[in-house]
């Protein structure tokens, strides 16, 4: 194909023509569109991170003035005079007046009264309840969110307007000594934070705003009127406007990602809160939980889109046109000419390919005068108009660079690596005076810094340090055109080419000289406060003298420490209490190593002050000097000199030995009474009295010595020493003349012994032997006559002084002979009361007491033989009581009882139910009830004999079934007799017919069924036969699990199992063998497991559990089968253990299970069974392990 000149040329012509076509429409369109796009997101960046700066400044602008108004000396004044003084409100309002951040403020007492504000009206209410004073009265700041304003504003008739939004902050007052003294509220001015966001604007359709945590607008909108108009607000956007889509009310894109704490753009477009398609970026600001959202208007992209479109589709159009032509012609000078015109277009090819590489200054130069000549002049043609079209391109990317670099006012600097201005924006050009052509590719950087810098070399610096570490950021001076100087921050990163390339550097550069002047400004405040404190500290040294009269006169200890709490300063009441010779020798000291119990709770109460700021009455243990404990209260704070750094601790120190002392002995007391009421022999609590007494009175000895009923004779009625060389024992008598306690009862007051070697008592000679050196001994009253006296011994001599002990003793003596009273009089009902128990006890029968609540009052010890629970067990728990009755004689027991508790039933007598032991043993008791009654004759209770009649219920239950077995054995004969005869002589015909007959269809069907139903007939008389008749039974000692084993094989193996069933076995580890006759126990498990498999026709679980009972001391082995199937109905499972009962219509018998409750009777085991419907059925089987008799018997 290619062989021929003309075919080569048609080739490479077409190929010169479309190549440049194609890319132009493939590659230079779409790169211009998506460098517009990513422009436009990048300056949206660059102006929303701007307004988050700027909030963040304004909102720091506005804590630092508030702060600075609330600490002028002038507020502390306001707070702490009870009278407000006008020059001072008008030296407030003065300085407030300049504060354009704030619209009103108020000063608030420590109760919330109001007391200043510049709004007259608002003095007098009462903030107490708004979360900025809670907040600040407690030494904290407080910023609320944008909020409608808490007041009203009115005018001078009194009309009050629209609560405005604002925002609260507050600042705690702090006064002289160190507390908050009030609390001053700013209402903030929200005007100059609208300015702010709306200072900078881009086009018709820019708009920035700012939303809450909740998506509403808390800044006013471009869009006001439109709002407006269309209903969505009332008056402005703040706080009435929540920024959602009109049409699905749901929150804008930039919203929705700003509350979820995600910053980001959205460069596709979206629907914003006017239902205009804009492109956005949204930065969410998380300590304020504020969203900034900067958007731009969708068309004004497209617009810029279409402008760039315009001149691409003209290009586009000249080039597919003319590439046409040239296609043309060229196919057609191929075949009429061809090798003539190889060459030229060769030459044209080679220029089309250089033109494709971007290259449009190349020409083609025909010297011929022929078609091929026009061709080349076409061709030049075509290229001019490419050059003119390319050219419009670049001035339309360039527009849009300019519109971009424009929407800034940070200066923005490009140059290349030696310095040289490449890019100059709007930004720059307002910063420096400079036209961006003066500059452009006419200029160094350099030219922005001062000389002196640049020949020092600093500007070449920069740009190594940039080049070496990416980035250089700090504060330098600059210069603009007019040469005036002015401080700004720059930042210098690099520009790299996709390759890694350095291509040059951006700077971008933040005047900063007004925030300089502020500085300053506040430097010069500063100085203005310095000089103002020093002033007041000349005042303040003047009452110095006053205070310090106050300090030295104090009666708690008043301390003051450097930081390490090392003594700076402590009055005279510190040193008396810590026991010190001198303050100078107390001053040496360190206040948490040296004078606190415990080092370590110095230590943390010292890093509690410094965090918290202060403590308040904090309970402490301190030492005197001889290492005593001294309880003490401490109140402290942190000292802060004029810049508000921590200089060290003061505080004062209360002694708490006298309270703690008094809070001692009513602790004591209080104890003392329960140990009393809590027994009514109190000789069980005297040593515990004792203990109790002696935490507040020294003594060795205690005893309580009483009257007898002669009053000639004490007896000793309780005594605790903690000595053993003395002969005084409880029960001894002793005559009570001559004795300190005689003289106590006779004159009915105290009376103490100093020294016993020389009392004049009888026993005083006795006791100083034996130890004891002084004594005391108060009377013991009741009911206005003396019955004895408490006594007191001690091995110190004169241990006994001082008005409090008396006291103290004097408080308890009265409740204790009221005790003592009472343990005398249940002496004798205990007497009494021993004769009736033994009694009682002897008895086999239960016999119970019991009140109306059903708490019992009293039970034998029979109680514990009988049913295997102690009497405690029912006193802790009465609810056992009805836990253990049979579930189904519950509500006859109840009845009876509350019968006769109400009068209904003068007696309740032979009242018969079941009961379950401790160990699980079902018992039959019988019941008798009766009465108890009060002295006025109510009802209070009953009282009742329970009787185990368990063996007289097997009696009756053997005699009737012994009857019942009877009369089944006379109708088994005549069975045998009348039915199984001929029933085998019909057994063997069918047999016979069986082999002989060949049947098909319902007639073999038919002939199948008599068969199956003679077996089972035959089956039915076998069983009622084993059960009538006596049978021998062998007992061998087995391994049960084997016999399970065998049964369920066999089970398998049998036509009526479903495979739908699964057989789940736990056998228990070490199962003992045991005697049980294997046949018949293999019995029991046939007709138990053929009855779990007709109870689940659509399959189910068989559980076989082989087991030791968990309760003690009971010697059985333990079989559970479980199924779960339908279950067995509750009115009918007392009855399936009943001969001929069956619920099985057809197929059963009623013999089965009364068989295996004969075969388990006879291996002296207990059957139980467990149902529960449409969740199946257990029985369990309980054998003897120890059952060594080999037994004939029947079963």
């Amino acid at each position: 194909m290619f062989r021929s000149i003309k075919n080569k040329l048609i080739f490479l012509f077409l190929i010169a023509v479309l190549t440049p076509l194609l890319v132009m429409r493939l590659i230079a369109y779409p790169s211009a569109q998506k460098v517009i796009q990513e422009t436009t997101v990048s300056n949206l960046q660059l102006i929303g991170s701007k307004k988050v700066s700027q909030v963040k400044d304004w909102l720091s602008r506005v804590k630092m003035s508030a702060k600075r108004i609330a600490d002028n000396p002038n507020i502390v004044e306001v707070v702490s005079s009870t009278k407000i003084d006008t020059s001072v409100i008008s030296e407030l309002l003065s300085c407030l007046s300049q504060e354009s951040l704030f619209h009103r403020f108020m000063i608030s007492d420590v109760s919330g009264a109001i007391i200043a504000s510049i709004d007259d009206k608002l003095i007098g209410l009462d903030i107490s309840d708004l979360e900025c004073f809670n907040f600040a009265i407690k030494g904290k700041t407080y910023v609320s969110d944008i909020v409608p304003s808490t007041f009203f504003d009115t005018d001078e008739f009194g009309t009050r307007s629209v609560k405005l939004p604002t925002m609260y902050v507050a600042e705690p007052l702090w006064g002289e000594n160190g507390k908050v003294a009030g609390v001053m509220v700013f209402e903030v001015n929200l005007s100059t934070l609208n300015n702010e966001i709306h200072e900078t604007r881009y086009g018709d359709s820019y708009d920035i705003y700012m939303v809450n945590r909740h998506g509403v607008m808390i800044t006013e909108s471009s869009f006001v009127e439109q709002l407006r108009n269309a209903g969505l607000i009332k008056r402005r956007t703040t706080l009435e406007l929540p920024v959602i889509e009109p049409k699905n009310k749901n929150f804008t894109k930039g919203v929705a990602a700003c509350l979820s704490g995600i910053n980001g753009f959205d460069a596709e477009g979206y629907e914003n809160y006017v239902g205009e398609k804009v492109m956005g970026v949204w930065y969410w600001i998380p300590e304020l939980k504020w969203g900034v959202i900067t958007e731009i208007s969708a068309d004004e992209i497209s617009l810029a889109m279409s402008n760039l479109k315009n001149p691409f589709t003209k290009i586009f159009t000249y080039l597919t046109i003319t590439g046409m032509v040239l296609a043309v012609a060229g196919i057609a000078f191929a075949i009429l000419i061809g090798q003539k015109i190889a060459n030229p277009i060769v030459k044209l090819t080679a220029v089309t390919r250089k033109m494709s590489s971007g290259d449009l200054s190349q020409r083609v130069t025909v010297k011929t005068r022929d078609e091929l000549r026009e061709l080349g002049d076409a061709f030049n043609v075509m290229v001019e108009s490419v050059q003119e079209k390319t050219s419009k391109l670049q001035e339309t990317t360039n527009f849009l660079n300019s519109i971009l670099i424009s929407s800034t006012e940070h200066s923005i600097i490009a140059c290349d690596p030696d310095g040289n201005i490449i890019a100059f924006n709007e930004g720059a050009r307002r910063m420096y005076g400079y036209e961006p052509e003066e500059v452009i590719r006419e200029s160094n950087i350099s030219i922005f810094h001062p000389k002196p810098d640049v020949l020092a070399g600093k500007v070449k610096k920069i740009l190594e340090t940039t080049l070496a570490v990416g980035r250089y950021k700090n504060e330098m001076q600059l210069m603009r055109k007019n040469g005036e100087q002015f401080t700004g921050y720059s930042t210098f990163t690099i520009r790299q080419s996709i390759g890694g390339k350095l291509t040059g550097f951006v700077v971008i550069t933040r005047d900063i000289t007004e925030q300089k002047l502020l500085e300053q400004e506040l430097h010069n405040y500063t100085a203005h406060l310095e000089s103002i404190v020093e002033e007041r500290t000349k005042k303040l040294r003047v009452s110095e003298e006053k205070y310090r009269r106050l300090f030295e006169t104090s009666k708690d200890v008043v301390f003051f420490c450097d930081p390490e709490c090392n003594f700076i300063d402590i009055n005279q009441a510190g040193v008396d209490l810590f026991g010190y010779e001198s303050k100078t020798e107390i001053l040496k000291l360190n206040l948490s190593q040296n004078l606190f119990y415990n080092p370590d709770e110095g230590k943390a109460i010292r890093e509690l002050v410094y965090r918290n700021g202060f403590i308040k009455d904090y309970e402490v243990e301190l030492k005197h000097k001889g290492g005593v404990k001294v309880p003490c209260l401490m109140t402290s704070n942190l000292r802060r000199d004029e810049r508000n750094n921590v200089i060290g601790y003061e505080g004062i120190i209360i002694d708490l030995t006298e309270r703690k002392r008094v809070e001692q002995e009513k602790d004591i007391l209080n104890n003392i009474n329960k140990f009393l009421a809590s027994k009514l022999d109190i000789r069980e609590v005297f040593k515990t009295l004792s203990e109790e007494l002696n935490k507040v009175i020294d003594f060795d000895r205690m005893s309580v010595t009483l009257l007898d009923e002669k009053r000639e004779e004490f007896i000793v009625f309780a005594v605790s020493k903690d000595y053993d060389r003395s002969k005084l024992e409880e029960g001894i008598h002793y005559s009570k003349y001559g004795t300190l306690a005689g003289k106590v009862v006779d004159d009915g007051e105290f009376y103490m012994v100093d020294d016993t070697s020389r009392g004049s008592f009888s026993t005083d000679m006795i006791l100083f032997k034996e130890g004891i050196k002084s004594r005391i001994a108060f009377p013991l009253i009741y009911k206005g006559e003396t019955i004895g006296s408490v006594n007191f011994g001690s091995k110190k001599v004169n241990n006994f002084y001082g008005g409090q002990v008396f006291d103290f003793i004097s408080k308890i003596t009265p409740q204790l002979a009221i005790a003592i009273d009472n343990t005398r009089l249940f002496d004798k009902i205990r007497e009494s009361e021993e004769k009736y128990r033994n009694l009682v006890e002897d008895i086999e029968d239960v016999i119970f007491r019991m009140d109306k609540e059903g708490r019992y009052l009293f039970l034998n010890n029979a109680l514990q033989k009988v049913t295997g629970y102690f009497p405690q067990e029912y006193y802790d728990k009465p609810s056992i009581a009805t836990d253990m009755i049979h579930k189904d004689d519950v509500n006859p027991v109840k009845e009876a009882i509350q019968k006769v508790l109400a009068g209904e039933l003068k007696v309740s007598k032979d009242l018969e139910y079941r009961i379950y032991c401790k160990n699980g043993k079902e018992l039959w008791v019988s019941q008798n009830i009766y009465p108890i009654k009060s002295k006025n004759g109510n009802i209070i209770g009953v009282e009742g004999i329970i009787r185990d009649i368990t063996g007289k219920k097997k009696i009756e239950e053997q005699i009737r079934r012994s009857e019942r077995l009877a009369s089944i054995g006379e109708l088994a004969a005549s069975i045998a007799h009348e039915i199984r005869n001929p029933l085998g002589a019909i057994s063997n015909s069918v047999s016979m017919l069986k082999r002989d007959l060949v049947l098909t269809g319902d007639d073999k069907r038919l002939f199948e069924m008599v068969v199956e139903e003679t077996a089972r007939l035959n089956s039915i008389i076998t069983n009622f036969l084993t059960f009538a008749h006596p049978a021998e039974y062998h007992f061998i000692k087995s391994d049960i699990t084997e016999i399970i084993d065998e049964t369920l094989f066999l089970l398998e193996q049998d036509a009526r199992f479903n495979r739908k069933i699964k057989i789940i076995k736990r056998y228990e580890n070490s199962v003992p063998k045991i005697y049980l006759d294997r046949n018949w126990i293999r019995q029991v498990f046939w007709n138990l497991l053929v009855n779990s498999v007709d109870a689940m026709p659509g399959g189910g679980k068989i559980f076989v559990l082989v087991r030791k009972p968990k309760v003690p001391e009971n010697n059985q082995l333990e079989i559970v089968i479980k199924d779960t199937g339908s279950g067995i109905p509750p009115e009918i499972i007392g009855k399936i253990f009943e001969p001929f009962f069956t619920t099985k219509k057809t197929k059963g018998t009623g013999l089965g299970l009364p068989i295996v409750h004969r075969i388990v009777d006879n291996h002296e085991g207990v059957i139980d069974v467990k149902s529960e419907h449409n969740k199946g059925t257990a029985f369990t089987i309980r054998l003897p392990l120890k059952n060594k008799k080999v037994k004939v018997g029947v079963v």
